[in-house]
């Protein structure tokens, strides 16, 4: 019922082959924080333990520059940090509310459009990582990673530490890799494992590989249910998460792309070219991430435009994400 088109997995690796990101990307990815390094790395955790369900929710100016989602709430939780290192801090985050978050995402950006319905959930959560960051890494960040030593697989690397948080529970780890990215690509910590990084499994990425063709989807009552975006059963989706999530690990085992880059890059891809209007029949992207990050401007045409099923084939193309109910992503 859902599997992987090798041959399309093969025309995906082709396609990333050609792409090379800007010179910019990695402070696209991660902005540099101006306060201590400890604070910088509390933030990448306190921001990756709430970066679920984020689509329209968030969506503001940083400095003159328009961000939404996950761009807009790391920069919010730079942004405090850069106002006074004590509102980061532990002791304020186990206490902050629901409220109080809101205040924080709003605080900082121009033209805010902040509407975050679970609030008092996410201060929730937060308070929680804070709690048992306390308890089990003296409340530094810095003792999280020092316990891994550089590594983040294996019982004692940086995936397991995290495990030990909460919030960052999830099979597939989605919320750790999107810290560990952030950590990576601000040069504050050195991974020595890179072959053992998971991609950022979510619904950017699970909704680009299925339209692609590289997953496909044999059931055509499951594939109407994505169509009208239908809730289905959580193991379907979880079946679907988890091919999608092969399908990014051998993209990198056949191109040698770094999991990081080409993981943003494809979850840029899909927020940018392949959302409510695919730009093989809107004529533009929704979202200027994907282009930003490779330093190029849009030349009319889809970078998957030559092999991908979903330009051909209407039915395939409006296939969405798996609507569920889920903190993980």
């Amino acid at each position: 019922m859902i599997e992987i088109s090798d041959q399309h997995v093969q025309a995906l690796a082709r396609s990333f082959l050609s792409l090379r990101p800007a010179k910019s990307f990695a402070t696209q990815i991660t902005p540099r924080v101006g306060a201590s390094d400890e604070a910088a790395l509390r933030v990448f955790l306190w921001a990756s333990a709430i970066c679920h369900s984020t689509k329209g929710s968030l969506r503001g100016y940083y400095r003159g520059n328009f961000y939404n989602g996950w761009d807009y709430l790391l920069r919010a939780f730079c942004s405090a940090a850069e106002e006074s290192e004590t509102i980061v801090s532990p002791n304020s985050i186990k206490r902050i509310s629901g409220g109080e978050l809101v205040d924080l995402l709003k605080g900082y950006a121009t033209d805010t459009q902040v509407s975050v319905s679970d609030a008092d959930r996410r201060a929730e959560i937060l308070n929680e990582c804070a709690i048992q960051l306390e308890e089990k890494f003296f409340g530094t960040v810095h003792e999280l990673l020092k316990r891994s030593s550089n590594k983040i697989g294996g019982p004692h690397g940086a995936y397991s530490q995290l495990a030990l948080l909460d919030a960052f529970q999830d099979p597939l780890k989605k919320k750790s890799s999107a810290f560990l990215a952030t950590v990576h690509f601000s040069g504050l910590w050195t991974i020595n494992d890179h072959e053992n990084v998971l991609p950022m499994m979510d619904y950017h990425r699970m909704r680009l590989l299925c339209r692609t063709g590289c997953v496909l989807i044999q059931d055509t009552e499951l594939r109407q249910a994505l169509a009208f975006q239908k809730a289905i059963p959580l193991e379907i989706e979880e079946k679907i998460r988890s091919v999608c999530a092969q399908v990014c690990t051998d993209v990198v085992t056949i191109t040698g792309i770094p999991m990081f880059e080409f993981d943003i890059l494809l979850w840029a891809h899909a927020r940018s070219c392949c959302r409510n209007y695919p730009v093989c029949v809107g004529g533009k992207p929704e979202n200027a991430s994907f282009y930003q990050y490779i330093g190029e401007e849009f030349n009319d045409q889809c970078v998957f435009q030559s092999w991908c099923s979903g330009f051909r084939d209407s039915a395939i193309r409006e296939i969405w994400e798996p609507v569920v109910k889920t903190e993980h992503y």
